[in-house]
C-alpha cells in the first residue's frame, strides 16, 4: 500500500484482532470501578445514536479511514459502552463511527453493558470537531485530509450532516467552481477528486488539476468522492456566476504549457 507502511503509529488502523485485544484491556481496567460489566456481544448500530467520548479527531486519520472504508472495505468494529441513560458511548473507533455516519451505514460494534458508566465527555457524534496535527504527512494523505476538512467546513457553514459516496464520473460533465484551473505541480497526486452533488449536477470542489490532467491524457472518467447536503452551497453559487462551466480541452489547455 504505497507509502502507508511508513505511517506513524497514531495513523495505523486497528484490525479486528487489535479491537478484541483492546476490549479485554477495557474490561480489565474498569472491573474494579464497576461491579456490573456485561459483554452483550457484537451488533450493528446506527451511528446517529452514538455519543463521542472525545471532543476532537485528527483530520488526517479521518481522511485515511474514509479512504480505506470507501475503496478497500475496511470494517473493523468499534467498542461501545451502553451506560448512563442507556446511551451508547464510543470507547474505541471514533473515526470509524464518524465515517460510517457520513456513509449512512450501520457500524459493527462490540458492546459492553455498564449501567453506571458516565464519561467526562459526552457529545453527539456529529458534533465532533476536527484538528490538523502538526506532524508532516505524505502528499496523498494530505489530499484526503484536505477533503475531509472541506466537507466538515461546509457542514458547519451550511448545517447538516453530509452524505458521502464514491463514483466514477465523466469528466466533461463536471462543473468547475473556479475561473482558472491552476497549473499542476511536478508530481500529480493520483487520488480521487472531491465533488458536490446538487440537483443531479456535479460540482468539483477539490481536484480541478487532477481532473484536467486526466482529460488531457485522453481519459474520459475519474474516481470521485461525492457528497451532498441536499441544499445549495456557496460554491454552487460561484459556479453559477461563472456560467456553470464544464471541463473541456479549452478549459484545461493552460496545463499543456505548464513547466
Amino acid at each position: 500500500m504505497k507509502e502507508k507502511d511508513f505511517l506513524p503509529k497514531r495513523l495505523r488502523l486497528s484490525s479486528r484482532r487489535d479491537v478484541e485485544r483492546r476490549l479485554r484491556e477495557i474490561i480489565w481496567i474498569l472491573k474494579d470501578k464497576y461491579k456490573t460489566i456485561q459483554y452483550i456481544g457484537e451488533k450493528t448500530l446506527d451511528p446517529i445514536t452514538l455519543y463521542s467520548t472525545q471532543k476532537y479527531l485528527e483530520s488526517d486519520k479521518m481522511g485515511l479511514v474514509l479512504k480505506e472504508v470507501l475503496f478497500h472495505g475496511y470494517d473493523s468494529p468499534i467498542i461501545v459502552i451502553r451506560g448512563s441513560m442507556s446511551r451508547y458511548y464510543i470507547i474505541d473507533g471514533h473515526h470509524r463511527a464518524r465515517v460510517m455516519l457520513w456513509l449512512r451505514r450501520r457500524v459493527k460494534s462490540l458492546i459492553l453493558n455498564i449501567p453506571g458508566y458516565k464519561p467526562r465527555v459526552s457529545i453527539p457524534i456529529w458534533e465532533i470537531e476536527l484538528f490538523n496535527p502538526l506532524e508532516k504527512i505524505s502528499s496523498w494523505l494530505n489530499t484526503w485530509r484536505h477533503m475531509v476538512n472541506i466537507i466538515h467546513f461546509i457542514e458547519k457553514k451550511h448545517g447538516g450532516i453530509a452524505y458521502i459516496w464514491k463514483d466514477k464520473l465523466v469528466i466533461r460533465e463536471l462543473i468547475t467552481t473556479q475561473k482558472i484551473v491552476p497549473p499542476p505541480s511536478r508530481k500529480i497526486v493520483e487520488e480521487p477528486i472531491l465533488v458536490y452533488n446538487y440537483n443531479k449536477e456535479y460540482y468539483v470542489i477539490d481536484g480541478h488539476t487532477r481532473a484536467c490532467t486526466k482529460l488531457l491524457r485522453g481519459e474520459e472518467s475519474i474516481l470521485s468522492v461525492v457528497f451532498t447536503l441536499e441544499k445549495k452551497i456557496g460554491l454552487v453559487d460561484t459556479a453559477i456566476r461563472l456560467g456553470k462551466q464544464k471541463f473541456s480541452g479549452e478549459i484545461c489547455s493552460p496545463l499543456n504549457n505548464a513547466t
